[in-house]
């Protein structure tokens, strides 16, 4: 069990004046089984009310418009999470890939989402060619999962700014470079085209894997990762930029399909100048509350 402060902030400037701006969040951690909110709060500057609901995933969005002139937008999210280890019950499995296909086909209509192509998510001739490498349709399905998530540290490199929102997976693939966006794209990609449900997951990282004595990749911004679903068990979430299954050091924000689901913070502003932005976030690990942990223990 960990306990987290998480501060993310998002700072526009305007060349000139907007006119006026709108904006939409997805940056309130969400709700889960490994997850507990204490507190979440969103501060704007300048200052105008918020209204939030859930979308088609259930992920809180908030939104908010600025309908008068301003130089200046600055969002701060500050959260308090515990989080808890999740289940490995699902590297359990014994299902092979052809066997997993099939069920998915039976429950297509619940997975339809996960399972069919979406804007950053396509079955390319590259996507084809790195899943046949790895994708039998006789071998276990989380074997080849394991596999499928080595490949990203073993042969591709990470790079912060070698990618953007605009780059594809066929050429994050062919340049054997990019980001955890990148990567999480492509694994989903390649558990699609077999028949696997997937899904895009958002959120952040503490920096260091005091398990491996390492810093982690990915920390600076949001991070991302994927969730496979394991027939006849649950979601299995598999970080491809560290090479390690998602773990009570990561904090789930928003799911959905693809990044285009999940987007931290949408806008758009009316001014004839030019937009800048900063994003700044901080996963900062806090002591946990013994006492009370042992009174919750008791009260079991």
């Amino acid at each position: 069990m960990l306990k987290f402060h998480i501060t993310h902030k998002t700072i526009y400037t305007y060349e000139l004046e907007a006119t006026e701006s709108y904006s939409r969040l997805k940056i309130s951690p969400l709700e889960t089984l490994c997850q507990n909110i204490n507190s979440h709060s969103i501060e704007l500057k300048p200052d105008v009310p918020v209204f939030s609901h859930r979308d088609y995933f259930d992920n809180l969005v908030y939104e908010f418009s600025l309908p008068f002139r301003h130089k200046h937008l600055e969002i701060i999210a500050k959260s308090e999470v515990t989080t808890f280890q999740t289940s490995k019950e699902p590297l359990k499995s014994e299902i092979k890939i052809r066997e997993a296909a099939n069920w998915f086909q039976e429950f297509s209509l619940e997975f339809y989402d996960y399972l069919a192509p979406s804007g950053f998510v396509y079955f390319s001739e590259e996507v084809v060619k790195l899943s046949k490498r790895i994708f039998d349709p006789n071998r276990k399905l989380v074997e080849a999962i394991m596999d499928l998530n080595e490949i990203f540290t073993k042969e591709f490199k990470y790079k912060s700014g070698a990618t953007n929102i605009n780059t594809t997976i066929d050429e994050a693939i062919k340049k054997r470079v990019g980001v955890c966006q990148d990567f999480s794209h492509i694994m989903i990609a390649v558990l699609r085209a077999n028949g696997i449900a997937s899904r895009y997951v958002s959120g952040y990282i503490e920096s260091y894997n005091a398990s491996a004595d390492t810093e982690m990749v990915g920390f600076e911004q949001s991070h991302a990762w994927v969730d496979v679903y394991i027939p006849y068990y649950s979601w299995l979430g598999i970080d491809p930029t560290n090479h390690m299954l998602s773990s009570e050091q990561h904090v789930r924000v928003a799911v959905g399909r693809d990044f285009e689901d999940v987007s931290p913070v949408r806008g758009t502003f009316k001014g004839a100048g030019r937009q800048f932005l900063r994003v700044e976030v901080q996963v900062r690990r806090m002591e946990l509350d013994t006492k009370k942990l042992q009174e919750v223990e008791k009260a079991k």
